[in-house]
């Protein structure tokens, strides 16, 4: 079994691409870590901007998904649990699909089991559990303007609608405070650091408005197969 994790913070094409992989890799698993977050109720409350923070390592029940990541290495199963992900739409001409489904088919090597989520590399000891580590990532206005063009996203509860700035109230200060360690002199705008690179294993790709979503693909079958 072969763990792929996928990372980035919101709007950096994680979820297309883990969605397109899984339905590529036809046997393969595809576990989402948004299906881990704590009850609406249980959400913290930003101390300065009043409002729930759901972009917050502490929005997520970890204790959980770090065990639901143990015991499938372990046994090779997985407790079936509800997912709010919506479906995604596979936007791939017939000749991209076709050529991608060609160079799946020639990979035989154990299942794979792909992980996505905002939060997956904010702990070293959490990449740890993972076999390939592929991290997107964009520009601030490039992310904004993707997030602040959603209608919005489903919770245990219901449907969560983004306040006014929350991107930049929220989820931009989370991304950086959390994965700065990981990029050359604080910055995320910046390089990965050698640590990022080599020890932790972490390959990026910077998923600006120019990026297709073919690109992105071909881009990680050449880290998983190759």
């Amino acid at each position: 079994m072969k763990l792929v994790a996928i990372s980035g913070p919101s709007s950096s094409g994680k979820t297309t691409v883990a969605s397109a992989l899984h339905k590529l890799f036809k046997n393969s698993l595809l576990i989402h870590l948004d299906d881990f977050y704590l009850p609406d109720d249980q959400i913290p409350i930003d101390p300065v901007k009043k409002t729930e923070n759901w972009d917050c390592p502490e929005a997520v029940n970890f204790e959980k998904f770090i065990k639901c990541i143990k015991d499938l290495k372990s046994n090779g199963t997985i407790e079936e649990r509800p997912t709010y992900e919506g479906e995604v739409e596979l936007k791939l001409t017939e000749d991209e699909l076709a050529t991608f489904e060609q160079e799946v088919s020639q990979y035989s090597e154990e299942q794979i089991v792909f992980v996505e989520g905002f939060m997956l590399f904010h702990d070293p000891d959490i990449i740890k559990l993972f076999d390939i580590n592929l991290f997107f990532y964009a520009s601030y206005e490039t992310l904004k303007n993707r997030r602040e063009s959603r209608q919005g996203y489903n919770t245990i509860a219901g449907f969560w609608v983004d306040p006014p700035n929350y991107f930049s109230n929220i989820v931009w200060p989370e991304f950086e405070k959390n994965h700065k360690y990981l990029f050359n002199n604080e910055d995320v705008n910046d390089t990965l650091t050698k640590y990022a690179l080599d020890d932790l294993n972490i390959q990026p790709f910077k998923n600006e408005n120019d990026s297709k979503l073919k690109d992105l693909i071909q881009w990680s079958l050449d880290q998983i197969i190759n």
